[in-house]
């Protein structure tokens, strides 16, 4: 009796330790911004971080880069719609 309540709750663990690892493959990411940068491609061709961007950019960023700010699209179940994240402003 205690190996079936013993291997029932590490198996519940392992259910519940998945779950926000499966919740974040139901979501879409690609292109710059969209993991919480500031949304800037750089010359290169990689995201420029916040703390490069008025290195590599420009203050206020401007060429030689270019703007993406693309937002994260989930899926919340199979039959909805796509939910955008809406990520907050950072002044």
């Amino acid at each position: 009796m205690r190996v079936l309540l013993v291997s029932s709750m590490v198996l519940i663990s392992l259910i519940l330790s998945a779950a926000p690892a499966m919740a974040e493959a139901a979501c879409t990411c690609q292109g710059c911004g969209c993991k919480g940068g500031p949304g800037w491609r750089g010359p290169k061709g990689y995201c420029v971080s916040a703390a490069s961007l008025a290195k590599i950019c420009g203050s206020p960023p401007g060429v030689p880069c270019t703007q993406e700010n693309v937002e994260r699209v989930c899926m919340r179940n199979a039959e909805a719609e796509p939910q955008v994240e809406i990520k907050a402003e950072t002044p």
